[in-house]
């Protein structure tokens, strides 16, 4: 849900799209850090100012060619048809990292009203911590620990004899834009701010240009009472005041948009004029804006405790006292452990069982294409959770006498499986607004990019029925967007939902007296919303499937039409509709799922009163047969896959301590190119350093993928392998998988192996060291920070940083920070959690001072619940690696009979300085003798 970890890398996008043309920006995070929330967008390494750069093609030439795609889904005719239903008098509120209000397309609405009408920090980031102070008689006031000139200016505003002083500081705002506000160069700056009480309300001033005076300097208001704003350097980050009070003092919060993600998401969703280019819109240019920021860009673009909860309670009540339509659009989210039973899943749930008016569209996650992927909150219940597809325009420019490319489902969008989710997919890449510091980044793409698109759709809705005095409920929108939908060719309904909506034919349906209808689904005993059997139907009892449906809101049928869309499913033609709850059976025919592959069938429930009005809810099944590579080895030769398709291979990996190897071959590479992905067994990308989990292929690229799941870190389960082709045309590939013959565990001697099949083996054993570990329990107290701090050896050249936690805590949290400062308070690496485990890497080379002094790993929960914080548990383990791997005791053969075992020799590693806490890491391989199979890989300490 970091954004959500919602957008994703645009090197990802383009290799898997042949590099034709532009693609969306880069990845980490807003749901919430993409591939899975909102994108940071690309920045400094270092404490350098951001460099200037030209948009990413002109925004005339952009508006043209359609990279604001709102004929995908009819928002162009629509407008034409009825040009005042575009969104005005409906609120739209934008959950995310900010929303910059100096950025033309945000100024104004189509009727020449203020876009951004309010704008409130949750996240904290922005905080000032302030102190009385009491100005001299020689006009000066100490702030920080120097005397500034200008105090009479101040004083002319109020007659108060108490200030109050801070220092809006650089350092712990991370990297740039926040973290070199002033665009000098450097990160360590500090602003002395002063507040006071005027008459008018609270007020600050800042030493902006650090020249010791505020004589020169404006004051500084409330956002919601003047809309001023202030910038400190010449390429700006914007920022805007928030005012609060504890006790009679005041708090104040300092807005911007750090991480460009919630600019571009508000253009999207309600722009006018984008780019200062007339017609140049959003979805729906009427509507007015709240900019509601709840995620922490300094620490990874993530939403801090309670942030979701607060934002949400705030836009609700500001939309109640002005008695406006409100849409929510939350482009954030993380991976689901556990899937139904997230915190704020409730939480968004319950919020829409009290606001039963308030549509909130929420990104599905960008951890796609395998099953099982969506992530919380988009997993509610109750949320229009919102997947992506592909635009044409961006696959192929459009071009005078030729036809426009199709738009495909967004391979990159998170998919169901335990869940009946998404509900639905809109464009997932846009050329949109950006801050000014964010120049070149006007497109991005991801499911951060659909869900505003939704959102908008939403708002054109609500504004048609209100202005024609036609009472709706939510319900009844995102009923009537579903009807609308069309689904792509080729896909399921846990790949797409119900398609993709049009907004005229969404809104016919409302003109029609439909009633939406909403339920809630459950898989006894998990409690998920969809049957997923992810290794076959193992016992007799698993062909009978039973699911409950329970009304929620809407219209109530008395009755159900069931149809079932696959012939392997067995449904009643139709089932009376419970009091409280229907039980509804599905029998499977498994003779017809014995062949390795997926199979995905979908019942439809409609009203037999009111078919026209659509599904009233699916029940999905999926099974999966995996290859059992315990008996045999995978070999798909030059499988063709057609344009824009997935071709999924799910592999059984049932052993701890096994090896899995899988490579993906394009026979024709310098003609043809894809993607791979490797996804492991909860649906969580691989864990691999880096970008491990995805790679690109062929063109000009390797023609092969090879992952290689060592045994430490194989998961046992059932793995899934995809393979991509690009949009526009298929890709013929070899796929081989492998588990190597041996299992290598630690024993007390040593280390043991074992075979990982029903033959005997032979091979080649060498033990290397190839560095040192130190895992260090964590016991968080709650809502603070913890951190755990370790040195850097000299001879380390890179540095793992994994942070894990058991599944069902992960459930507490909306997000959790990972973050590395070197011991001068510089930010060096970060890899804020999308599951309850995630590993990233610190280059130990690039950052001369942390060779033999201080890493420092910070670890922040982000608790769903804004009062829930409680104690927590994670264990982080840290790794430092040498350059060059070296031998501990040689080599000798390894010979296991079936069912035995055999111990591995290893001997005492090489005299290298180890620092505190920290034991030699060893790497263990065995090589076949035959040459025929994969290694066997394991790193593991030495006792």
């Amino acid at each position: 849900m970091t954004p959500t970890r919602c957008s994703i890398a645009l090197a990802v996008l383009a290799a898997a799209c042949g590099g034709a043309a532009a693609r969306p920006t880069t990845t980490a995070v807003p749901a919430g850090r993409p591939p899975a929330g909102p994108a940071t967008p690309p920045v400094a390494t270092d404490a350098t100012a951001v460099p200037a750069r030209e948009p990413a093609l002109p925004p005339a030439i952009a508006f043209m060619t359609g990279l604001m795609p709102l004929k995908d889904t009819g928002v162009d005719r629509f407008r034409l048809q009825h040009p005042t239903y575009d969104g005005r008098g409906v609120l739209i509120a934008i959950l995310d990292t900010g929303v910059d209000p100096g950025v033309d397309g945000l100024i104004t609405t189509s009727t020449g009203a203020p876009k951004i009408i309010e704008l409130r920090d949750f996240s904290g980031e922005g905080r000032v911590a302030l102190a009385p102070v009491t100005p001299a008689a020689d006009g000066t006031v100490a702030v920080g620990g120097h005397n500034l000139a200008g105090a009479h200016r101040i004083g002319r505003l109020t007659t108060a004899s108490t200030w109050y002083a801070g220092m809006l500081r650089e350092l712990p705002l991370g990297k740039p834009p926040a973290g070199d506000l002033n665009g000098n160069g450097v990160n360590t700056d500090a602003f002395p701010v002063i507040v006071v009480k005027a008459s008018d309300g609270w007020v600050a001033f800042l030493d902006s240009n650090l020249n010791g005076s505020f004589e020169d300097e404006m004051p500084l208001h409330d956002y919601r009472d003047g809309r001023e704003t202030i910038a400190l350097g010449s390429k700006p980050i914007t920022l805007a005041a928030n005012f609060s009070e504890a006790d009679g003092a005041p708090l104040l919060d300092l807005f911007f948009d750090n991480g460009g993600h919630g600019t571009h998401v508000a253009g999207i969703a309600a722009g006018h004029s984008l780019f200062n280019v007339s017609g140049f819109d959003g979805v729906a240019p009427g509507a007015q804006l709240l900019g509601l920021k709840i995620a922490n860009a300094a620490r990874g673009g993530i939403s801090v405790t309670g942030s979701m909860q607060r934002a949400m309670a705030y836009a609700a009540r500001y939309a109640e006292q002005r008695n406006m339509p409100l849409v929510l659009n939350l482009s954030f989210g993380v991976g689901n452990e556990r899937e139904g039973h997230a915190v704020i899943d409730s939480i968004v749930d319950a919020f829409l069982v009290t606001h039963p008016a308030v549509v909130f569209t929420i990104s599905a996650g960008n951890d796609g294409p395998g099953l099982s992927t969506l992530g919380f909150p988009g997993s509610a219940d109750l949320a229009l959770s919102v997947g992506a597809s592909y635009p044409g325009a961006f696959a192929r420019p459009v071009q005078p006498g030729t036809a426009p490319a199709p738009d495909v489902m967004g391979w990159w969008s998170s998919r169901g499986a335990e869940l009946a989710k998404p509900d639905l997919v809109a464009p997932g890449v846009a050329f949109s607004s950006v801050p000014r510091w964010n120049t070149g980044d006007e497109i991005k793409g991801g499911t951060s990019m659909a869900a505003p698109h939704a959102a908008g759709l939403a708002a054109c809705l609500l504004s048609a029925m209100t202005q024609e005095g036609r009472k709706v409920s939510a319900t009844d929108i995102a009923q009537a967007l579903r009807a609308s939908a069309v689904p792509f060719r080729g896909e399921s309904t846990i790949d797409d939902g119900a398609g993709q909506p049009r907004l005229d034919t969404a809104y016919r349906w409302l003109l029609g007296g439909h009633q939406g209808s909403a339920y809630v689904v459950r898989v006894p005993p998990p409690g998920v919303s969809a049957a997923f059997h992810r290794d076959g139907l193992r016992n007799p009892g698993d062909t009978v499937q039973s699911f409950q449906v329970r009304h929620v809101a809407g219209l109530r049928s008395a009755q159900f039409l069931l149809k079932s869309n696959v012939p392997w499913l067995a449904v009643p033609a139709t089932v009376a509709a419970g009091a409280r709850e229907t039980e509804i059976p599905v029998v499977y025919r498994a003779s017809a799922l014995t062949a390795p592959g997926v199979y995905i069938g979908t019942v439809t429930a409609s009203n037999p009163s009111d078919t026209l009005a659509g599904a009233l809810f699916t029940l999905p099944n999926t099974v999966v047969v995996p290859y059992d590579l315990v008996t045999a080895p995978l070999f798909d030769e030059r499988r063709t896959i057609g344009p824009a398709r997935v071709q999924r291979y799910f592999l059984k990996a049932p052993s701890a301590g096994a090896t899995l190897a899988v490579a993906v071959t394009l026979p024709d590479s310098a003609a043809q190119t894809a993607t791979a992905y490797l996804f492991e067994p909860n649906g969580a990308p691989f864990r691999g350093v880096g970008h491990d989990s995805v790679v690109s292929l062929g063109g000009t690229l390797p023609g092969t993928a090879r992952f290689v799941v060592s045994a430490e870190d194989l998961v046992p389960g059932v793995y899934e392998l995809d393979v991509v082709a690009p949009p526009l045309s298929g890709v013929t590939a070899t796929v081989r998988g492998a588990l190597a013959p041996w299992v290598i565990v630690p024993a007390t001697a040593g280390v043991e192996a074992s075979t990982s099949g029903p033959q005997g083996t032979a091979g080649r054993a060498a033990a290397m060291l190839v560095g040192a570990e130190r895992s260090v329990a964590v016991a968080g107290r709650g809502a603070p920070a913890e951190s755990v701090t370790v040195r850097v050896p000299d001879w380390a050249t890179q540095a793992t940083v994994d942070v894990e936690m058991a599944r069902e805590q992960w459930d507490d949290f909306t997000d959790f920070g990972v973050t590395d400062f070197d011991s001068t308070g510089q930010q060096v690496g970060q890899g804020a959690l999308n599951y309850a485990f995630g590993r990233h890497a610190v280059d130990a080379r690039a950052t001369a001072p942390l060779r033999g002094r201080p890493l420092t790993v910070e670890v922040l929960p982000a608790f769903a619940r804004y009062n829930g914080a409680h104690p927590w548990r994670a264990t982080v383990r840290v790794r430092f690696l040498l350059a060059q791997p070296r031998s501990v005791g040689g080599e000798s053969d390894v010979r296991v009979l079936p069912g035995g075992h055999a111990l591995i020799p290893v001997g005492r590693p090489p005299d290298v300085t180890l620092p505190e806490g920290f034991t030699p890491l060893i790497e263990v391989r065995i090589h076949p003798s035959d040459g025929i199979g994969a290694d066997a890989v394991r790193r593991l300490p030495l006792p």
